[in-house]
């Protein structure tokens, strides 16, 4: 056999730099064609279950609506991996020369046995696919890899799409930086770790304390720190972080309340006793039925 940068099949068990950048590439390429961006997916669930999201928002509950969506959503972005996951399987034996080398060879052992008895073909092409599985693991690691960092950068994506789809829901007006641009939050004295004002920058311009400053985690861990450093850089009022982490301990809370930054939570980590009569915390019903329509009428009066 040729070489092309491995000793031989055998010793196969790596994808060199350049193979790598190929393959990522690749792989690249066929997600943004086969997976739907994380806004189409929430618009997909919202368009196939509007009776139940309705039905929970009628009824107020808000914290339901975000949890079930978030579900929804995800479980149809494992539908379209899963059918990305094998259009890369199929394909990379066409599109990169190990694999193609690989499975040719097994197809040729397998069609030079000539067997006619079903049970031993059957035992026989479970073999070749084991044998290829195992020499192609470098590619299936690489896809993995892949798929765990496309679905971390997606959970943000999906949850601040649901947030944006119920202040469109309540009729709630509002600049998302990534729509808007970050030049007219920058203008406005704002960094990138806000996402959004309500009801827009123009009147938080107007007054600082009269506008919603919000900043979306699905999970705080150490980037909390980084919505303390905006706020002590923007100095603004406050700002509104938005997460739907169940795990939040009291020290973080009270590092956060020092520094002017509400928590909005589902009323399930609300609920619990460690947080229950902590004001610096409240839930997403309080924030949407309550703080956010305080807001609006402000506005409405001006």
């Amino acid at each position: 056999m040729t070489d092309i940068g491995y000793k031989s099949l055998e010793d196969f068990c790596g994808l060199d730099e350049k193979e790598k950048k190929s393959f990522g590439n690749f792989l690249k390429k066929k997600r943004s064609e086969l997976i739907s961006p994380m806004d189409k997916i929430v618009s997909q669930v919202v368009q196939e279950n509007k009776q139940i999201i309705d039905e929970l928002l009628k009824k107020e509950e808000v914290s339901k609506t975000i949890f079930d969506m978030r579900e929804l959503s995800y479980s149809v972005l494992l539908k379209q991996e899963s059918a990305f996951n094998s259009a890369i399987l199929m394909e990379i034996s066409h599109q990169f020369e190990m694999p193609k080398r690989i499975i040719t060879e097994l197809s040729l052992k397998l069609f030079q046995l000539n067997i006619h008895d079903s049970h031993k073909f059957n035992e026989q092409l479970i073999n070749c696919f084991g044998q290829y599985a195992g020499k192609i693991i470098p590619y299936i690691y690489a896809l993995c890899l892949s798929n765990t960092q496309s679905r971390r950068s997606r959970a943000g994506k999906t949850f601040e799409d649901i947030i944006y789809f119920l202040y469109n829901h309540f009729g709630y007006s509002f600049d998302a930086q990534k729509e808007v641009g970050k030049d007219l939050f920058k203008k406005a004295g704002l960094g990138k770790m806000v996402d959004s004002v309500l009801p827009s920058i123009k009147c938080f311009k107007k007054r600082r304390d009269k506008a919603i400053i919000g900043t979306m985690k699905t999970t705080l861990r150490e980037r909390w720190q980084e919505v303390i450093e905006e706020q002590s850089r923007s100095q603004v009022p406050n700002i509104h972080l938005l997460t739907v982490d169940d795990k939040i301990s009291v020290n973080k809370i009270e590092q956060m309340n020092k520094h002017n930054i509400v928590i909005v939570v589902l009323n399930t980590v609300k609920n619990q006793e460690k947080i229950l009569h902590n004001h610096s915390v409240i839930d997403f019903e309080t924030y949407f039925l309550k703080e956010l329509p305080e807001m609006f009428n402000y506005w409405k009066n001006q």
